[in-house]
């Protein structure tokens, strides 16, 4: 076994990126059993010991991982906290896809979202005992579009993260690893949206229903319920719009202009685009149809 291998946590992609750097895997810790890359990945590793969420306070489960002798540990979006026995087998690398301190924890796309931030970054640091506390040893600036989710807003930036955390290995590996920063600014916090916190105020700002609805996409899926039977609408994709005349209907109000369904806000509307009413996929102007 060898000692100059990278003991690997997290999605296929990461994987993949160290791999087409020509960097020896000893072996994997899956944190998920699909995710984009993984039928690439399967037939290069499969030689190699790999576990799926394994119990990593389990001292059976550290020896053994202990036993693969990695020189490093590389962890890319893996959903759990890395416990210190395991990160006493090597010194580790971790990556997410926030500014840091901004936004740590298991959902920063989201909060970028819902923060309305113009711009996020993806930073590679030293795996450490605390969540994302780790110094930084790469930080990568990137805009987040206007109309992003939280959903294309992370492929976006842990497929770049993947690239970026691959690239430092390689340096840390050769012995010429980027200066680790410590972390400096206010700390937040960027925990993940329950089902049951994704009901849609209204009374917020249309602005701010819009980056909600994006934040929440594709889970937990943004939702209000409509009609006498208050039946469940799911919210995919709304616009913010000028409410005009309908700006005298209180918020959370459905109403019909230009033949699409809107929802009045706490200061103007939101054009609903995309949305699921019971079992139905429909868009704002099928929802118009069956309102009148």
């Amino acid at each position: 076994m060898s000692d100059n291998g990278v003991l690997y946590f997290g999605d296929p992609r990461g994987a993949l990126a160290l791999l087409a750097r020509g960097v020896e895997l000893v072996g994997l810790v899956h944190g998920r059993r699909g995710g984009p890359g993984r039928a690439a990945l399967v037939p290069r590793v499969r030689h190699l010991p790999r576990l799926t969420l394994p119990d990593l306070n389990d001292p059976a489960v550290v020896a053994r991982l202990a036993a693969l002798r990695p020189k490093l540990i590389v962890a890319a979006f893996y959903p759990r906290r890395i416990p210190r026995p395991v990160l006493d087998i090597a010194p580790g690398l971790n990556v997410h896809p926030s500014n840091l301190p901004r936004f740590r924890g298991p959902d920063p796309c989201g909060w970028t979202i819902r923060a309305g931030d113009a711009e996020t970054a993806v930073c590679v640091q030293h795996l450490a005992d605390g969540l994302d506390e780790g110094d930084v040893l790469l930080r990568e600036m990137h805009p987040v579009g206007p109309r992003e989710t939280a959903g294309t807003l992370a492929d976006r930036l842990e497929a770049r993260g993947a690239e970026l955390i691959a690239d430092v290995a390689v340096q840390w590996l050769a012995g010429r690893a980027p200066a680790a920063v410590p972390q400096t600014g206010e700390v937040t916090w960027a925990p993940m949206m329950a089902p049951d916190e994704a009901e849609v105020d209204f009374t917020l700002p249309a602005v701010e229903v819009d980056r909600f609805v994006r934040a929440a996409n594709p889970w937990p899926g943004a939702f209000t319920g409509i009609g006498e039977a208050n039946e469940l609408l799911l919210l995919h994709a709304v616009t913010p719009v000028d409410a005009g005349k309908f700006r005298v209907l209180p918020p959370g109000t459905p109403y019909v202009r230009d033949a699409v369904a809107h929802i009045r806000c706490g200061d103007e509307a939101v054009r609903l685009d995309r949305l699921t009413l019971g079992k139905h996929r429909l868009t704002g102007a099928r929802l118009a149809d069956l309102l009148l």
